[in-house]
């Protein structure tokens, strides 16, 4: 019988012994038990220097005699691999200052998976780029008409080839691809060895994202491409890989599931991580947003598309995304350039009772809840608003003077403070006409 240990290492660290989970009290996180088998499970094949375990079991703890704890760990470590059921007494061992895995046990690490379909993936790369030089190479000249009906039934078999290439290499790099479940050990990265595969993975995960993305263009599988796109901002957030969803849904011309996926990426950076998109994701987006060909409409159509159809769209302020308000923004100053008509942008900032920051995420939700309502029912229909981030929400006050937006402030604080006496909102007015 063959005995494996599957080990994950992508995203949580896991061990499966014959398709069993390791006892959970094993794998306490900062014991050494763990740390060991992290690294004779991630060098099975080739063995760890002592000196290098040594630094990765002990590290920098003040230890009087570092290489005997070293082996008292190792001995401990395979007592216990023998209780929960690994056969055999030698399972670590020491040969020429190196310690091994024994080869009596099959090691199946994700990590070392995900490198291995990388590489195949590179030497395809490299046939391909033999294939095209030799291509380039052949030099152009006239020819018989025997001699073009043979070259042009060659060039189909190179077409072939290079399709069966192309196909085989997509196909190992979305092995690697759903093998990244995330960050290489991500609750273990203060460690300075983990830290430096992990940056080594991402680089190789980014590498298999982007030319399987190339791949798939070339193929015009915009379904895969968001699949891929999907499931890259899953495993490796805040990269920006929103892009290859936003690409997939604008070639398939769903344009409605595009602008509204659009509005969601902004404000799910505000709202769940307090920051703005980054310049480039921006750019990329609102260029595909651009590229939206809508069918040919009658006008009339194109306006019922348009207007609002809920009951509620006729109360209150607008409330729209970041992205929409940033929009209305930037028309709003032009207009008021060229007709002087006043607009004032608000800032609206949700603190506790003492005006510092609120820490609980419940009370940030509630409060940030109640203050929406409170500003939709104390601005004017024409007044534009949205939420920025948790703590706060934009105000777009159009047509009005300084003293207007005190009585709005006044408005809004009279409603919030009947819900939460234990919260107040902090106010900053500005002139859009300063933004100019």
């Amino acid at each position: 019988m063959t005995h494996t240990i599957k080990v994950q290492m992508f995203g949580n660290f896991r061990m499966y012994y014959n398709g069993e989970p390791f006892v959970a009290d094993k794998m306490h996180k900062e014991s050494q038990f763990n740390r060991l088998m992290q690294a004779m499970m991630h060098y099975s094949t080739c063995g760890i220097a002592k000196d290098k375990l040594e630094e990765i079991v002990i590290g920098e703890r003040d230890i009087d005699a570092p290489h005997t704890a070293l082996r008292v760990i190792v001995y401990k470590t395979k007592q216990k691999l023998a209780q929960l059921g690994l056969p055999g007494n030698d399972l670590i061992y020491l040969e020429n200052g190196i310690y091994y895995w024994t080869p009596d046990i099959e090691v199946d690490e994700d990590a070392a998976s995900f490198e291995r379909y990388f590489k195949e993936a590179q030497e395809l790369d490299m046939q391909l780029s033999e294939i095209y030089q030799s291509i380039d190479s052949v030099e152009c000249k006239d020819t018989d008409d025997e001699t073009a009906i043979n070259k042009a039934a060659e060039n189909k078999v190179i077409e072939n080839k290079v399709t069966e290439i192309e196909d085989r290499k997509l196909e190992l790099y979305m092995k690697a691809f759903y093998l990244y479940k995330g960050e290489f050990l991500a609750s273990y990265t203060g460690e300075t060895w983990i830290a430096q595969e992990a940056r080594r993975y991402h680089i190789i995960f980014d590498k298999c994202v982007n030319d399987a993305a190339h791949i798939l263009r070339r193929k015009k599988s915009f379904k895969e491409l968001e699949k891929l796109g999907t499931y890259a901002v899953k495993a490796d957030p805040f990269n920006e890989w929103e892009k290859l969803v936003m690409e997939a849904m604008v070639e398939t011309r769903r344009y409605d599931e595009a602008s509204l996926y659009y509005s969601e990426v902004v404000d799910y950076y505000l709202k769940e991580c307090g920051i703005y998109p980054s310049a480039s994701l921006m750019e990329i987006l609102e260029r595909y947003s651009n590229q939206m060909n809508h069918i040919y409409d009658i006008l009339e159509n194109i306006q019922e598309g348009m207007n609002e159809h809920n009951e509620e769209g006729d109360k209150g302020g607008y409330f729209c995304s970041y992205p929409v308000f940033r929009g209305i923004y930037q028309s709003s100053a032009r207009i008021m350039k060229r007709t002087g008509v006043s607009v004032y942008l608000m800032l609206c900032t949700l603190v506790d009772k003492d005006g510092k920051q609120i820490q609980s995420e419940m009370e940030m939700d509630k409060y940030s809840r109640q203050l929406k309502e409170c500003i939709g029912k104390s601005i004017r229909k024409s007044d534009i608003y949205a939420k920025y981030g948790k703590l706060q929400h934009l105000i777009l006050l159009v047509g009005t003077s300084r003293e207007n937006c005190e009585i709005v402030q006044k408005r809004i604080n009279r409603q919030f403070k009947k819900r939460n006496p234990r919260a107040s909102v902090k106010y900053h007015v500005n002139s859009v006409i300063c933004e100019l």
